[in-house]
């Protein structure tokens, strides 16, 4: 289904592809879209959704957005 981990994945897979080939308008909201599906799903300290969290400060990193980027990152580093 839409929130099964392994459709989150997929999600998330798909954004960071589409990232890669320089969509990232299309890229942000997928990536927002697995972290809040995971959160939703697994909770917000599971491994699986630190690790999207994590997914999105990386791509706000490579989009210059370091003020976004910042806080998921230390947000995925603190819960740990």
């Amino acid at each position: 289904g839409p929130q099964h981990p392994d459709t989150l994945s997929s999600i998330s897979n798909l954004a960071c592809c589409l990232g890669e080939l320089g969509r990232e308008a299309d890229a942000e909201p997928l990536h927002r879209r697995a972290m809040e599906g995971m959160q939703q799903t697994l909770g917000p300290q599971h491994p699986d959704t630190l690790a999207s969290v994590s997914s999105l400060a990386c791509f706000m990193d490579n989009r210059d957005q370091q003020d976004e980027a910042e806080p998921l990152h230390r947000r995925a580093l603190n819960s740990r």
